[in-house]
């Protein structure tokens, strides 16, 4: 889980930490982390960047912004979704990366992107509405990557 994406789910409320009621318990149960902090600011030029992880949340965040009402408010965050999975992509040497998003863009993005890189293990599960991820989403011991 990218960490900008951790902290915008988060309950910021009156505590001294953020809360996470979504994830907080697949965290403590160990089946998700959240990574650190990726690299890259939204102001460089794409053309500037070399770091296939930062181009591809460069490439995903023009993607986002092609297709969003609101192309500044959280396309930088969301993109690093696809960033991650680039990351993860780069960091091992055989894995599949499966995403889960209630942002249809976003799934778009993580399917079509990583491929740019190379990378062709990845699948984007999309849930429409947001509110069926509460009924849909699997658990951990029913994740695979053929079934939901």
């Amino acid at each position: 889980m990218p960490a900008t994406v951790y902290h915008e789910l988060a309950d910021h409320g009156t505590a001294e930490t953020p809360v996470n009621p979504y994830l907080d318990p697949a965290i403590e149960a160990g089946w998700v982390r959240v990574a650190t902090p990726l690299p890259g600011d939204r102001t460089d030029a794409l053309d500037t960047v070399d770091e296939p992880v930062e181009a591809a949340r460069h490439l995903a965040d023009e993607f986002l912004n092609r297709r969003s009402k609101y192309p500044v408010t959280n396309n930088w965050r969301d993109a690093s979704l696809v960033a991650l999975a680039v990351r993860l992509f780069e960091r091992n040497v055989r894995i599949r990366v499966i995403t889960h998003t209630a942002d249809e863009r976003l799934a778009a993005a993580c399917a079509r992107i990583p491929p740019e890189f190379g990378y062709y293990e990845i699948e984007s599960r999309y849930y429409n509405p947001p509110q069926t991820a509460k009924r849909e989403f699997p658990h951990t011991d029913s994740l695979t990557w053929d079934g939901r």
